[in-house]
């Protein structure tokens, strides 16, 4: 279902940008049937017969100009599973982490509509104090051509290496999707470099989970829907206190007495020999 392997550059781009695009990742014949898997999540329907974690979006209860989201819905679609707990996206971001190994922390089903509004700036591992070490590298994977006009991901080059900061309370369909970005620019002697990636349908977009991204309204008629992985490292623990972000969500699955991430609720994608 994947074909990919990264180059030493790649890997040099990575740490250098805090991001990597690739142009072909998913095989194209999996495209419209991932399309078609998105369609019926966001009626409900559920292959496995297990709703997911988060259902962000339903018909003819919120908005249409909003991005719809489900996270991990890997459990609720056998096809969604087998792209996002992919061996090959795990030993991807290990390479690009340095990790013994990988596992899925949380996946997100996203579609923007025409017209569909921002996503704030933020950083992804901000959303994960709950675990230890609190960092991540995400895998998103557009299934849809990609492009500034259709409201494509834009990261600030280089913000891997800034601090880690609060997340961000508003994140879906702000007014200034940059705002937090530029707080944290005015509070701190830092220079922005803004890119914006041109993806292509069945591409992938990698990016550390300190690097500050968002994107803008899709001012297209078509329609930008992407999958996404969310990964830690294998070794990854709960934090014994912690409870910030997604943890409210996901440390439900925390087991008692035990501080190891269970593999039945973070699967495990990849690990060294």
């Amino acid at each position: 279902m994947i074909k990919a392997s990264l180059t030493e550059k790649q890997l040099i781009d990575f740490n250098n940008d805090g991001f990597l695009t690739v142009d072909n990742f998913i095989e194209l014949q999996y495209l419209e049937d991932l399309k078609t898997r998105i369609n019926l999540l966001f009626k409900g329907n559920f292959e496995t017969g297990i709703e997911p974690d988060e259902w962000n979006w339903r018909q003819e209860r919120d908005p249409s100009d909003v991005t719809r989201q489900i996270c991990n819905a890997w459990k609720s679609d056998s096809l969604i599973k087998r792209l996002v707990c992919s061996s090959i996206i795990g030993e991807s971001v290990s390479k690009l982490m340095s990790w013994k190994g990988a596992r899925l922390v949380q996946d997100n089903v996203l579609w923007k509509p025409p017209q569909g509004k921002a996503l704030n700036f933020h950083q992804d591992a901000a959303y994960d104090d709950w675990i230890i070490p609190q960092t991540m590298v995400t895998c998103w994977m557009p299934l849809d051509d990609t492009f500034a006009e259709n409201g494509t991901l834009e990261f600030a080059r280089g913000s891997h290496k800034w601090d880690l900061c609060p997340p961000s309370e508003d994140f879906h369909a702000p007014n200034d999707y940059k705002k937090e970005l530029h707080n944290y620019l005015n509070k701190n002697d830092k220079t922005l470099y803004i890119d914006s990636v041109q993806v292509p349908a069945g591409g992938a977009s990698f990016h550390h989970g300190h690097t500050w991204h968002g994107s803008g309204p899709n001012k297209s008629n078509s329609h930008r829907r992407a999958i996404v992985a969310h990964c830690v490292p294998i070794d990854a623990k709960f934090h014994p206190t912690n409870c910030g972000g997604t943890g409210k969500i996901y440390k439900k699955y925390k087991l008692n007495e035990s501080d190891e991430l269970p593999d039945s609720f973070f699967p495990p994608l990849w690990q060294e020999n």
